[in-house]
C-alpha cells in the first residue's frame, strides 16, 4: 500500500508534469530557428549569473556561521518568523524601509537633521540587481537555515564540538573542520534549489530588478507575456536551461572539494588554542533578521493608513482609513481565495511527502533523494510555460491546485526529511507487543511523535502556495486572481501605498498558520502505552 501511494505520487507530481512542460522545450526548439538577435540576451545573461552566484554564496556561507545557534526552540521560532514573510511582501516592505525616500533616510534626518532631500547615489536604488540581491539572501537563508536545522538534529555534532574542544581545537576550527564537512552534502538538494529559485524568479524582479534589461527570468516573462512565440522568449528559455544545468554542476562540485580540503586541514592542524568561539554575529543575525522582518509588517501597515506624507518628514501629516474601506470588499475574496488554495495544496503536499518518506523509512533509505526534489531544479518559468501549453489559459481550480501542489511538494519532502526517516522503529515494536496493530501503532504513536515536523512541513507549504505568482497568473489566465498576483501588479503599476495593503494581506495568511502550527514550544511527545 504504502510503496503503491508513494510510485503514485511520484507519478502525479513529478513524472507528469514534467512531461507536461515539454511543449515548453519545443517551443524553444523552434524558436531556436529563429534568427535571434543574441545581443539581447548578453546583459540579462551577465546580470543573472552575477546575481546567482553572489546570493548562492553569500546564502552559504552565512547560513553555514549562523547555523551553530539554531538548535533551540528560539531559534527555530526566529526562523519560522523570517519564513513566514512572503517574498513580494517582504520586498515591498524593503524598498518603503530602505529606498531613497524611505523610512531609514527620513529617520537619519530626523535624529541627524543631514539629508534635507531624497540622497542622489543611495546605495539601494529602488530597482537594482543590488536590491534585487539583498532582498534575495534575506528571504534565502531563513530557507538554508530551516534545512539545516532539520540535518543537524541528526548529527551528534555537539560531541563532536566537545571532543575536539577537550583536544585542544577551538570552537571556531572543529565547526568548520568537523561539523561543516558532514553538514554540507547534506545541503546540497537545498543549495540546488536556491540555485534555481535565483535564476528563474519572476515577481521580485518585476518590483525590484533593473527595468531596461532586466534579469534573464523577467525578459523571457516580458517577452512572451507580450509577443507570444515567436520571438526571442524561445532562446530565453534555453538560456535559462544551460545557466541551471551550468549552475548545478559548479554547485556540486564547490560542495564536493570542500571535505577534502577540510581532512587536508585537520591533518596539519592539530591543535589551536583553546579559546571558546560562540559565533555572535550568528546569534546577532537571527535577532537583526527577525527585527527586520517586524520593521517590514510594521511599514506596510503604516503605509496603509498613510495619507499626505511629503519628505523629509518621517509621519504622515495625515492618517486615512479610507484605503482599507475602499479595498477590503475586493481584498476580501482575494484572502479567500489564496486562503483555501494554499490549505488544500499544503495539505495535499504534506500527505504525498509523508507518503514517499513512509516508503523511505520502511526500506531503511536516509539519504534525501533527487527525485522528489525535481521541479525545484528546473525553472519554475520553463515548467508552467509548457504546461499553459497543453491546458491553456483559464485553467479550472484542479489544475491550478495540482500546479501549487507540484511546488509545494518539493518543499515538504525537504522540511520532514530528517525528523522522518530517522525515526526510530522501537516505538512500533513496543506499540505492537502491547496489543496494538501496526496501522493503530503508526497514528497513535508514530505520527504524534512527528508531530512539529509534521505542522511544519504544512506551515512552510502553506508559505509557499501563497507566494505563487506564474502558476497562477498564467494557468488561471486571470479568471482565478489571489492576493500574490493583485500585489504584484499593484506594486508594478507604482502605487506603493496600495501596494502596502495587498502586500500586508498577503504576508498575514503564512504568519498566522506559522503562529497557529508552530507557536508553542515543541514539547516531547507522552506515549499512552494502557490499552
Amino acid at each position: 500500500m504504502v510503496r503503491a501511494l508513494s510510485v503514485a505520487v511520484l507519478l502525479i507530481l513529478v513524472v507528469i508534469p514534467l512531461l507536461a512542460a515539454l511543449p515548453a522545450l519545443f517551443f524553444a526548439g523552434q524558436g531556436a530557428g529563429i534568427r535571434a538577435n543574441w545581443s539581447l540576451w548578453l546583459v540579462p545573461v551577465s546580470q543573472t549569473v552575477l546575481l546567482t552566484i553572489s546570493v548562492t554564496l553569500l546564502v552559504l556561507l552565512s547560513g553555514l556561521v549562523i547555523a551553530r545557534h539554531i538548535g533551540n526552540s528560539r531559534g527555530f521560532a526566529v526562523i519560522s518568523v523570517l519564513l513566514s514573510t512572503p517574498h513580494v511582501a517582504f520586498a515591498v516592505g524593503i524598498m518603503l524601509l530602505l529606498s531613497p525616500s524611505g523610512y531609514l533616510t527620513r529617520l537619519v534626518h530626523t535624529l541627524l537633521h543631514a539629508l534635507p532631500t531624497p540622497p542622489v547615489g543611495w546605495p539601494l536604488p529602488e530597482k537594482s540587481v543590488l536590491t534585487l540581491a539583498i532582498v534575495l539572501l534575506l528571504k534565502e537563508i531563513p530557507f538554508l537555515l530551516l534545512i539545516a536545522s532539520t540535518q543537524l538534529r541528526q548529527l551528534p555534532y555537539q560531541q563532536w564540538l566537545l571532543q575536539a574542544q577537550s583536544l585542544g581545537w577551538s570552537g571556531r576550527r572543529a565547526w568548520w573542520l568537523l561539523v561543516v564537512p558532514a553538514l554540507l552534502p547534506r545541503l546540497k538538494l537545498a543549495l540546488a534549489a536556491i540555485v534555481i529559485y535565483t535564476l528563474s524568479v519572476v515577481d521580485i524582479p518585476l518590483l525590484l530588478g533593473p527595468n531596461m534589461p532586466g534579469v534573464l527570468a523577467t525578459v523571457v516573462y516580458q517577452q512572451h507575456y507580450q509577443w507570444g512565440a515567436d520571438n526571442q522568449a524561445a532562446i530565453g528559455v534555453w538560456w535559462l536551461l544551460l545557466l541551471s544545468a551550468v549552475m548545478f554542476l559548479l554547485l556540486q562540485g564547490l560542495l564536493s572539494g570542500y571535505p577534502p580540503l577540510a581532512r587536508l586541514a585537520r591533518s596539519h592542524w592539530q591543535k589551536t588554542s583553546r579559546r571558546r568561539w560562540h559565533l555572535s554575529a550568528g546569534k546577532g543575525f537571527l535577532q537583526v533578521g527577525a527585527g527586520l522582518s517586524l520593521l517590514v509588517l510594521a511599514a506596510l501597515l503604516m503605509e496603509s493608513f498613510a495619507g499626505a506624507r511629503f519628505y523629509p518628514a518621517l509621519w504622515p501629516q495625515q492618517w486615512q482609513a479610507s484605503r482599507w474601506l475602499t479595498e477590503w470588499p475586493y481584498i476580501w475574496p482575494l484572502l479567500l481565495t489564496s486562503g483555501w488554495l494554499a490549505l488544500i495544496s499544503a495539505a495535499l503536499a504534506t500527505a504525498a511527502a509523508i507518503a514517499v518518506l513512509e516508503r523511505q523509512r520502511r526500506t531503511k533509505s536516509r539519504s534525501m533523494h533527487w527525485l522528489p526534489l525535481l521541479m525545484l531544479f528546473i525553472p519554475q518559468l520553463v515548467l508552467v510555460l509548457g504546461w499553459q501549453k497543453v491546458t491553456g489559459a483559464g485553467s479550472s481550480g484542479p489544475v491550478l491546485i495540482w500546479s501549487h501542489v507540484v511546488f509545494c511538494f518539493p518543499y515538504a519532502y525537504l522540511v520532514l526529511h530528517g525528523a522522518w526517516v530517522n525515526v526510530s522503529d522501537r516505538w512500533l515494536y513496543q506499540a505492537q507487543s502491547l496489543g496494538y496493530s501496526y496501522r493503530q501503532a503508526w497514528w497513535q504513536v508514530l505520527l504524534p511523535m512527528l508531530k512539529h515536523a509534521v505542522f511544519s512541513a504544512f506551515a512552510v507549504a502553506f508559505s509557499v502556495s501563497i507566494a505563487q505568482y506564474l502558476p497562477t497568473l498564467w494557468l488561471a489566465g486571470g479568471t482565478l486572481p489571489t492576493i500574490t498576483t493583485e500585489a504584484v501588479s499593484i506594486a508594478s503599476g507604482g502605487d506603493w501605498r496600495l501596494a502596502s495593503l495587498y502586500a500586508l494581506m498577503q504576508a498575514l495568511l503564512p504568519l498566522v498558520m506559522f503562529t497557529l502550527l508552530l507557536g508553542r514550544k515543541p514539547r516531547q511527545q507522552a506515549i499512552d502505552v494502557t490499552h
